[in-house]
């Protein structure tokens, strides 16, 4: 479960953690803010998916 879990947002990290041209939103200032709350609103929502189903 903690996999589950931790898992999209490793992916996350991983893929914008690579310093190359053309990833998505480098050009955009506050594209940094907009993951972080996308990987902590997805990692709460994964949470309480398996929260719900028990």
């Amino acid at each position: 479960m903690i996999a589950a879990i931790f898992l999209p947002l490793g992916f996350l990290t991983g893929l914008f953690g690579v310093n190359v041209g053309g990833m998505p939103g480098t050009d955009n200032e506050s594209a940094f803010w907009i993951l972080t709350i996308t990987s902590l609103m997805s990692g709460l929502l994964l949470y309480l998916i398996f929260k719900l189903s028990k």
